[in-house]
């Protein structure tokens, strides 16, 4: 499920979904909707890592 940054932009977001399932606005501009309303997923991957700086580091995890 999708989480908006308000419902002002839920507003928008479903407006923008609807123009696209009627092919009023290509795919491109759908994507320019999703990052104008929706907000960014955080990565759950438990592979990410963190940057850090050795210089200034007790440790590093890896």
């Amino acid at each position: 499920m999708s989480k908006y940054k308000s419902e002002i932009y839920e507003a928008i977001h479903q407006d923008a979904i609807a123009d696209y399932e009627i092919g009023a606005i290509l795919e491109a501009k759908m994507r320019e909707y999703d990052k104008m309303c929706l907000v960014p997923e955080t990565s759950n991957d438990n592979n990410a890592h963190e940057t850090v700086n050795i210089e200034h580091a007790d440790f590093v995890t890896v």
